[in-house]
């Protein structure tokens, strides 16, 4: 009843209005390789200065749907994650887009983020209290587990050789030790560089990995040239994928959704780990792990579902403990600051009106998402008719564009180009680039909260094991990795037969 007071509330034709243009201009941003949620809700959080509270946090609220939801247009057709949330989309949506599928690829992702947006909002809306009342709860022995156990998605992710997959990892949590202790604010490996003291950003460093990588792939000589160039690929023959052919997965809809919003409830943790999580979760429990990164549509479904699950998760965290749960919902938080407005566990009684139609902007922003993406398909995949020529010139300057926009930082390029020119070196000699990504990701979160468990326990690593949680996370964490040998071994034995 209250939920459906705050659909009363934004049905107005200026909120209505500001909600469809955040939710298109959040698209837009979102779909640019590397320009995240975060930079487009940076952009546009000045102009709702002079608007109310109501219109201008709805505004907010739907430029951070519409940014999280935009980064699956260039992880599909460009093989560029268009945001951190959308990595794990490019492993097989990039590859159906290959094969002629990319109508199918992007309809698929579209309905997963849909899905899993409204799935976040309902959660939101019934159970958001009751959910962050828990979290709060958790120690840095909970969350160092968590955390530990999310870094063996390394496992699944490293393709057919498990050694060149965990030399990836460790590579990607040394290049994450670069920059200034977090507990001791010490300078760690900046070589005298002043302007590594924040470390290397994520924007530069997946952009480098992602596209420049690619881009210098497809340059290297005429023939692999043509692999960007999908001109002569009948787009048409690839199917939308309809509402009917999302439920046949529900396998692994329901528990990458619950995972996706569990994520986001965390605070620090957001959509470029779930989406990881999620993928790893399909792949592992699928009966055919070995279609993965070739094409699957499952591994779309499960990374899109997540991710925007995650961010009801978030909004979660936000509205009810005043703590943001990740990078884009700290901008949202300076929108109710800016209103003189503190988010906290008093605020659905003092200002309920308000939570309410937040809510229901929530709601709305991913229904005006979803019309906006699966009716404008055919505009997407006429993309993809643009020759590589053409194409890739834009590409190359969108690449420096959302490096440099990201800290407003010319090194930020230097260093995109740098981990492009690595990029290209691991692919060419079989190494998997998402086992790094995960590493350079989850290394910083993962040594903050071993640290601050350590201090807890003044240098005893017994005690960790006493949190429920975190015990079971750790034995978890033990399995997986046993699990995954024993399938490596299992593999070898089939080719030796």
């Amino acid at each position: 009843m209250q939920l459906l007071q705050g659909f009363i509330t934004i049905a107005n034709i200026e909120t209505l209005l500001l909600m469809i243009v955040g939710t298109f201009g959040g698209l837009v941003v979102g779909a640019l390789p590397g320009l995240s949620a975060f930079t487009a809700l940076a952009i546009m959080l000045p102009f709702t200065f002079g608007m109310d509270s109501i219109n201008g946090l709805c505004f907010l609220v739907a430029v951070y749907v519409g940014g999280c939801s935009g980064g699956l247009i260039s992880a599909v057709l460009l093989g560029i994650p268009g945001t951190p949330a959308s990595i794990a989309t490019c492993f097989d949506g990039y590859p159906m887009a290959q094969q002629g599928k990319a109508k199918t690829a992007l309809s698929a992702a579209i309905i997963s983020s849909f899905v899993g947006g409204i799935f976040g909002a309902i959660v939101l809306s019934f159970l958001g209290p009751y959910i962050a009342k828990v979290a709060l709860k958790l120690s840095p022995y909970d969350y160092f587990g968590l955390i530990l156990f999310a870094l063996t998605t390394v496992s699944s992710l490293a393709g057919d050789s498990m050694v060149r997959g965990l030399i990836a990892c460790l590579l990607g949590i040394c290049l994450s030790c670069v920059g200034t202790d977090g507990l001791s604010s010490v300078y760690r490996y900046t070589f005298g560089i002043t302007k590594l003291a924040n470390g290397f950003s994520m924007i530069p460093v997946l952009i480098g990995l992602f596209a420049v990588s690619q881009i210098m792939a497809n340059a290297k000589d005429k023939a692999s040239m043509k692999s960007l160039d999908f001109s002569g690929t009948n787009q048409n023959s690839g199917e939308v994928f309809t509402f009917i052919d999302y439920l046949k997965h529900l396998r692994i809809i329901i528990p990458v959704s619950l995972m996706g919003l569990v994520i986001g409830i965390l605070p620090g943790l957001g959509g470029n780990i779930s989406n990881l999580m999620a993928y790893s979760y399909a792949k592992n429990t699928s009966s055919h792990p070995e279609d993965y990164g070739k094409g699957c549509v499952e591994g779309v479904i499960a990374s899109e579902t997540a991710n925007n699950a995650t961010v009801g998760g978030a909004m979660i965290i936000l509205l009810t403990l005043g703590i943001p749960g990740d990078n884009a919902t700290s901008v949202i938080l300076a929108g109710f600051q800016m209103n003189d407005i503190a988010p906290g566990p008093l605020l659905f009684k003092t200002q309920g009106e308000l939570v309410y139609a937040i809510l229901a902007a929530f709601v709305l922003a991913n229904v005006l998402f979803f019309l906006m993406e699966y009716f404008g398909l055919p505009i997407f995949t006429k993309m993809l008719s643009i020759p590589s020529m053409l194409l890739l010139p834009i590409v190359i300057v969108c690449c420096f564009l959302g490096s440099y926009c990201a800290n407003n930082n010319i090194l930020d390029i230097l260093i995109m180009v740098l981990f492009g020119v690595l990029g290209y070196i691991l692919k060419k000699y079989g190494f998997p680039l998402a086992p790094m990504v995960v590493g350079f990701i989850l290394s910083p979160m993962l040594e903050l909260y071993l640290r601050r468990s350590l201090m807890k326990t003044r240098g005893e690593w017994l005690p960790i094991l006493s949190s429920p949680v975190a015990a079971v996370c750790i034995v978890l964490t033990v399995v997986t990795i046993l699990l995954t040998i024993r399938s490596s071994f299992k593999k070898k034995a089939v080719k030796a037969a």
